[in-house]
């Protein structure tokens, strides 16, 4: 909080020393620190009414945007799915179902693209399934994620990151963002090791406990958990002292999240009096006329799953969203067929398609590419369209909600910054909207790469922008 302050005051010290400049020369000296002069800084600021663009430097520069993509994803998830689209998850009969509450066959759980999908939903699958009067299955609970590629993983992602829930992989069958999270308390007894917990609940994943319970006060104390490679198998190591708290250490991937959607979904069925005899397996036959429908599970409207997007920045609703968009606009759910009704609806949205190269929907490659100034034009063209109010809704907002709960906490900006950020090594993003100090309302684009500093730096010098920009204007 300090530190925040500081930046504010620096920046008024700023207005006060600068007063007879233009804005435009205040950004210029704003922008002018020694850890960007050799890197990139796209900037773009616009009346968003007016159409008067009031600043800009090196807006037409191709930069790594990081998870501003999502801004674009998210924009063309609305106008080509639908602010209404809802995401499906189905449970099918295969066979008959006999007086007793015996199917003779088979159950299918089929995955439509929902990953917002999560362990309270399976439970109310498993519910309906049991009042469509179902009590045992005698065959398997069969997994169907068919309905999108088996591409798991996006171009140009890192191969380190695989590990974490950040990068979990992907899947037309999703539960619970394809992770599970760990934590850990001090068991009762010195030496002993820790009590490990998951959430969700389940033996999917196999955790190797090698940590220790210190003695109360100890230092030096600390616990780690690791995931191992291509493997649902989870480490930790390390101690924790007797008295501590239950720690929270960390959100981690898991491997084929189509199989562990169905083993959470047994579990669910289980627990709602619904047995399955031979346990379960991947579906290897289409579904077929003879299939019963008995349970679908429909997501949140997509005018709120963009907030699940953009507010948290979520890396696997958007790259699903990104493959739905090309199965119902293309016919192929895949990533690429995405991509391209994606650029279509960009050209529309009146962007300049020279400088914009799409990889990947979360922003997670750096080999993505797009400029300051288009940023800027997707936010202009998302105001003037149908969907302004879900689209700026979906942003995280400044000293609010999000990425930017944390962001000019206290100052006049909180509540009147809507924006989205983005995050790499030597990457940093922030683009949305800006309620001013008069009234005023712009659009903003601020693109960094290849800087010489601690990434706090650069949120701390877009945060003084930002904040310049609410005082001058």
């Amino acid at each position: 909080m300090r530190r925040r302050w500081m930046a504010w005051a620096a920046a008024t010290a700023l207005w006060a020393g600068a007063a007879a400049q233009s804005l435009p020369a205040e950004i210029d000296a704003l922008l002018n620190a020694d850890w960007l002069r050799y890197g990139y800084c796209g900037v773009v600021v616009r009346d968003v009414d007016t159409g008067e663009t009031l600043y800009q430097r090196d807006s037409e520069r191709m930069l790594i945007p990081a998870s501003n993509m999502k801004l674009i994803v998210s924009a063309a998830a609305l106008h080509l799915l639908g602010a209404d689209y809802r995401f499906r998850t189905r449970v099918w009969a295969r066979g008959a179902l006999a007086p007793d509450g015996t199917l003779q066959g088979d159950l299918v759980l089929q995955g439509l693209g929902d990953a917002t999908l999560e362990m309270r939903d399976l439970q109310a699958l498993a519910q309906r399934v049991r009042e469509a009067g179902v009590q045992r299955v005698s065959g398997y609970l069969l997994f169907d994620d068919s309905w999108l590629d088996a591409v798991r993983y996006g171009f140009g992602w890192g191969s380190g990151d695989e590990p974490f829930g950040y990068q979990a992989q992907m899947s037309a069958l999703c539960a619970e963002r394809n992770a599970v999270r760990v934590y850990a308390a001090p068991a009762e007894t010195v030496g002993a090791p820790p009590r490990v917990r998951l959430e969700p609940d389940t033996d999917y994943v196999e955790v190797v406990n090698r940590a220790v319970t210190a003695p109360q006060g100890a230092r030096e104390a600390n616990l780690n958990a690791t995931r191992t490679r291509a493997r649902n198998q989870i480490v930790v190591s390390g101690a924790i002292a007797q008295g501590s708290e239950e720690v929270f250490l960390g959100r981690f991937a898991i491997e084929n999240p189509a199989h562990y959607t169905a083993h959470l979904f047994q579990h669910a069925l289980q627990a709602a009096g619904v047995t399955i005899g031979k346990g379960v397996a991947p579906n290897l036959q289409p579904l077929d006329a003879h299939a019963q429908l008995i349970a679908e599970h429909l997501s949140p409207p997509m005018r709120e799953v963009v907030a699940l997007i953009n507010k948290p920045s979520d890396n696997l609703i958007t790259e699903i969203t990104l493959k739905v968009i090309g199965k119902e606009t293309r016919g192929v759910g895949a990533t690429q067929a995405g991509i391209e009704a994606v650029r279509e609806f960009l050209q529309k949205a009146g962007l300049e398609m020279g400088a914009v190269h799409i990889v990947d929907g979360s922003g997670l490659s750096r080999i993505n590419g797009v400029s300051a100034e288009n940023l800027v034009r997707l936010l202009i063209a998302m105001h003037r369209s149908p969907h302004a109010e879900a689209f700026r809704d979906s942003l995280p907002v400044y000293g609010v909600d999000g990425t930017l709960r944390n962001r000019l906490r206290g100052s006049p900006v909180q509540g009147n910054g809507f924006a989205k950020t983005g995050s790499l090594n030597r990457v940093s993003s922030l683009s949305g909207y800006l309620r001013t100090q008069s009234g005023r309302y712009v659009a903003f684009s601020i693109v960094m790469n290849a800087y010489n500093a601690a990434a706090s730096d650069a949120r701390n010098l877009q945060d003084q922008l930002v904040l310049l920009l609410w005082q001058r204007l």
